[in-house]
């Protein structure tokens, strides 16, 4: 069986019979077996549905492991025990077809920098989620496991996610082998030459990626509202853009307003009460990648227009403030 695993999304790879499995393990490679759960993910990945009751979270012991140091359980245990609470703000259901792009672009984007087998990461995912799970929604209204339209459960399921591939980043191995059914069959995979060797460059570079792919299907979607890319337009030209951006995930309800302020050296963008406004605390605390996808959207853009710039975050209340400097 696949113990915990088959409460995953990716169980639905797992526990496909062998005969679905057969067709791929014909001289398989890193690009057929991403393609091959790319495809699956795609029909059953992140979906509201009912989602498996969860058993107490597991004591501090069990929590450490080979692949955990000490130091980053206690950091994380602090930030559980004294970091931000969840708190119910008059948020909007998230488009569901926005709420799975920006879900499953950042799954797809870890499984291609090929730091860890994505078995692994589903399990490893599933248990922080155990672990965190009943501290969460105590303070909140009802939320129903499985519904991402649903902000406060997209905000803790991209903790999950984002918290587990940072930790999956933190110790990433270059040659690993993955699990491809619940026979216990696995391939070995290797990261490809092309990528970083050093795991400390993954997080920018996951970042860079999933900001390109959410710009990507944003121009693809929603022609009418995207940004007009030019190369090094005027600065009233490139706020036009960076709002017309904001306006896509306002327009998608994954905040409830943005609100654009031009600075001689940048700019400042203030998302209200985003779909992560916890989780982006929370990951910062735990020293983990953020899952700040409006900040990766506009940075990809500003990459696209040939303006090079950087940004840094910080948190008021329920307003995420990413301020965006000009090099």
């Amino acid at each position: 069986g696949c113990l915990s695993l088959r409460c995953c999304a990716f169980c639905s790879v797992l526990c496909l019979p062998a005969s679905t499995i057969n067709p791929m393990r014909q001289g398989i490679t890193s690009v057929a077996r991403r393609s091959f759960a790319a495809h699956l993910l795609a029909s059953t990945v992140l979906v509201p549905a009912p989602a498996p009751a969860l058993v107490q979270p597991r004591p501090l012991d069990e929590r450490i492991d080979s692949r955990t140091s000490f130091a980053q359980i206690l950091r994380e245990q602090a930030v559980r025990a004294a970091g931000p609470r969840p708190r119910s703000l008059p948020r909007r259901r998230i488009d569901i077809d926005f709420a799975v792009l920006l879900m499953r672009t950042s799954y797809a984007t870890a499984d291609e920098l090929d730091f860890m087998p994505m078995d692994e990461f589903q399990k490893r995912q599933f248990l922080l989620r155990q672990d965190d799970w009943e501290g969460y929604r105590q303070p909140l209204p009802p939320v129903k496991q499985g519904d991402i339209s649903d902000p406060n459960y997209f905000d803790f399921m991209s903790y999950c996610q984002y918290a587990t591939i940072a930790a999956g980043m933190r110790d990433g191995r270059v040659v690993f082998e993955e699990l491809i059914d619940a026979n216990g069959t696995s391939v070995v995979v290797a990261r490809d030459p092309a990528l970083p060797r050093d795991n400390a460059r993954l997080p920018a570079l996951l970042s860079l990626r999933v900001g390109d792919k959410i710009l990507d299907a944003i121009a693809e979607r929603y022609p009418g509202l995207a940004p007009t890319v030019e190369l090094r337009p005027s600065r009233a030209a490139l706020l036009e853009g960076v709002k017309a951006l904001a306006q896509v995930f306002e327009y998608n309800n994954y905040l409830l307003s943005a609100r654009l302020e031009p600075s001689e050296r940048g700019f400042q963008l203030s998302a209200i009460a985003p779909a992560t406004v916890w989780s982006q605390q929370v990951l910062s605390l735990r020293g983990d990648l953020a899952n700040d996808f409006e900040a990766k959207a506009i940075a990809a853009y500003l990459r696209r227009c040939a303006v090079d710039a950087s940004y840094t975050t910080r948190y008021e209340g329920s307003e995420v403030v990413h301020i965006f400097v000009y090099a």
